[in-house]
């Protein structure tokens, strides 16, 4: 099975993996919204499913950010279902895991956030909830999923800061799981998979369905919260002026601006 963005390849009847590949930066676009739409659809139908391992067919970015000049591309019906489609990654019956390799940004953190497990090449993965230097703030569940495993300080440091973390300070604030050597990590993932693929099905989905009660989602409400006071920064004439500079600037063009954007958004600080 394949899609224009998402690669799934059934390395068994119980474990699958899905490639993240929209080069060149894996921006989080129209066809990412649809695809994972899709994919998640079709895991309803497939009893026998057991674990998802999501990983990126681009070295350099795992998902970069949200699509700034092709947002509008996303219909809107579309759109309103995002929050559905994290918590359903949080509750479907599937464990579902991150192998984080390159940019994970924004909405790319708020999708990793969303799974339930989540690994990261120690030298090559790096996270951030950039939106606060691009005049916004996260509005795709980073404030929803952050508190379940992040301090209050932290949170407010990695959302105000609008830094970038590598994966043993993530490992550390608790963001992932582990951080691990990039050489390890897809064998380690591997293992990991094969070894939770071997166990029964219902052991599993009451194992995540209690561990959800026991620790408690985001309410879908608190999601559309986020979403519209984001919507009414991103409406803001300062903001969209902010955009078209960073846009002209390079954002979304140059690689060398999507691998570097905390120093890049740092040259035009907001007065």
């Amino acid at each position: 099975m394949s899609s224009s963005v998402l690669e799934v390849t059934k390395v068994t009847t119980h474990y699958w993996k899905i490639a993240i590949n929209h080069g060149p930066f894996n921006l989080a676009g129209p066809e990412f919204f649809l695809d994972l739409w899709n994919l998640l659809q079709t895991i309803e139908g497939e009893p026998d499913l057991k674990i998802m391992v999501f990983e990126s067919a681009i070295p350099d970015f795992f998902i970069s950010h949200y699509d700034l000049q092709r947002a509008s591309s996303i219909p809107a019906d579309l759109l309103a279902k995002w929050p559905l489609m994290m918590l359903k990654l949080a509750t479907i019956p599937v464990i579902t895991v991150a192998a984080i390799r390159g940019r994970t940004r924004g909405i790319g953190s708020e999708f990793v956030l969303a799974c339930d497990i989540r690994f990261g090449s120690a030298e090559k993965a790096i996270l951030s909830q950039a939106e606060v230097s691009f005049g916004l703030l996260p509005g795709g569940g980073g404030i929803e999923w952050l508190p379940k495993h992040v301090s209050r300080g932290r949170m407010l440091e990695i959302i105000c800061g609008s830094d970038e973390f590598d994966a043993a300070t993530a490992a550390q604030y608790g963001w992932i799981n582990r951080a691990l050597p990039d050489a390890d990590l897809d064998s380690f993932v591997d293992k990991f998979a094969h070894r939770v693929a071997g166990w029964h099905k219902q052991a599993l989905s009451s194992a995540k369905h209690l561990t959800n009660e026991r620790f408690g989602l985001p309410k879908e409400e608190h999601f559309f919260e986020s979403y519209q006071a984001m919507a009414q920064l991103w409406a803001d004439t300062d903001v969209q002026r902010r955009m078209e500079v960073l846009i002209d600037k390079g954002l979304e063009k140059d690689k060398n601006v999507e691998l570097t954007v905390a120093e890049f958004t740092a040259r035009f600080p907001m007065h």
